[in-house]
């Protein structure tokens, strides 16, 4: 039995105002799926995915972590936030108050 192993893990976090597709793109990352119509995320969903860096023959865990888009969620995915390496900002170009948020997030990101 073989048993996968990695030389990196890096957190990363994606967040922005609820409906605005954050769930599709973690699902896309990790299943190579797309969800056009998910059910709402209560709180935080989390998906991993190995990536290949063939130059340094490392592989590296990537934990992505899903956050809630809406207020009532807001003080529990904070906590989520921190030890991340990087983080995805989603909005809806059809929606300005999707955008508006966004700038909150990278406050609180800060």
């Amino acid at each position: 039995m073989s048993t996968i192993t990695w030389h990196y893990v890096l957190k990363f976090i994606i967040t922005g105002d609820a409906s605005v597709g954050k769930s599709s793109l973690l699902i896309r990352l990790t299943d190579q799926r797309f969800l056009s119509n998910p059910d709402p995320t209560l709180g935080v969903e989390f998906g991993s995915k190995l990536i290949s860096i063939p130059e340094d023959d490392k592989i590296v865990k990537l934990q992505c972590w899903d956050t809630a888009g809406t207020e009532s969620f807001r003080s529990i995915t904070r906590s989520y936030y921190r030890g991340a390496a990087g983080c995805l900002l989603v909005y809806d170009v059809t929606n300005r108050k999707s955008m508006s948020l966004m700038y909150r997030s990278t406050a609180i990101i800060h």
